[in-house]
């Protein structure tokens, strides 16, 4: 079972940092907001995934549930900054 979870670990890290690569390459703001939220998502699971290799979820649930909360906010923050300045 940690063989299937490492694997799962090492495939999300690396698809974080081909949207960190796809979020530098943009040059459009919504095209690098959208990458960072869906980027924001994948952390997440990732911290879900360490959890379970490590053996300690419950604690991991609780961080992941924190990250999830903390990127909410901020897309709604960034959400409305950028919506109440655009003419």
């Amino acid at each position: 079972m940690k063989t299937v979870l490492m694997a799962l670990l090492i495939g999300l890290v690396a698809i974080v940092l081909t949207m960190l690569v796809f979020t530098c390459s943009r040059k459009d703001i919504y095209d690098k907001l959208n990458a960072i939220f869906a980027m924001n998502t994948n952390i997440v699971l990732l911290i879900m995934v360490v959890g379970f290799i490590d053996g300690r979820y419950d604690m991991y649930i609780d961080i992941a549930l924190s990250y999830a909360i903390l990127g909410f906010v901020t897309t709604v923050i960034l959400a409305k900054y950028i919506g109440g300045h655009r003419r």
